[in-house]
């Protein structure tokens, strides 16, 4: 009886992970332009002082858009004496939209009733991030009531983080690598 290699039984098997090896990584090719996260982006991890001798710490991550030219404050997160503010886009109640009015670029955010305001020396968001962000003022507010508190100062350290886009890239080129080695794995001959 005649024995057949192993790799004229699984010819079949082999042009299909070929074929959907490719279609992946077209498809991420393709797909490169709407992944990339936004225009340009900076995280930074920030921490201050306030007037009544609070701290403010957390992460705030910029995202700038040339399409609508506005820059918004996505996944961040920060506590300004104990309480805690988050922000992701322009939504509802916190629009974690960037003002820049007469050289001083600030951000508002509620958590409950309570109103936080940080404002610094304005920088170019289309263009590359600043390493370091100074905060120049800002307060805490009760809602509509009292100002409770006013920010002395402080720093935002830039933080590299790595693009959607350069994540999906990688996650194609692992599924290519996947394939290519069951391709390796299924041509070793039967003896």
């Amino acid at each position: 009886m005649r024995k057949f290699p192993e790799m004229h039984l699984h010819k079949p098997t082999a042009l299909l992970v070929r074929i959907f090896a490719l279609a992946v990584l077209a498809f991420a090719f393709a797909m490169l332009p709407n992944v990339a996260h936004a225009d340009s982006n900076g995280a930074y991890q920030i921490s201050g002082t306030l007037a009544s001798g609070g701290t403010f710490s957390g992460t705030l991550d910029f995202s700038y858009s040339s399409a609508t030219g506005q820059t918004v404050l996505t996944n961040s997160n920060f506590k300004v004496d104990g309480i805690s503010y988050s922000c992701n886009g322009v939504t509802g109640g916190n629009q974690c939209l960037v003002f820049d009015p007469f050289g001083v670029d600030y951000f508002q955010v509620l958590s409950g009733t309570n109103l936080v305001v940080l404002d610094w020396v304005p920088f170019s968001s289309p263009g590359a991030f600043p390493s370091t962000i100074n905060f120049t003022g800002g307060y805490v507010d009760v809602f509509g009531v009292k100002l409770t508190d006013t920010v002395t100062g402080g720093t935002g350290s830039y933080v590299a983080t790595p693009e959607p886009s350069a994540l999906f890239l990688l996650g194609a080129g692992l599924l290519g690598l996947i394939a290519l080695s069951r391709r390796r794995l299924n041509f070793n001959p039967i003896a």
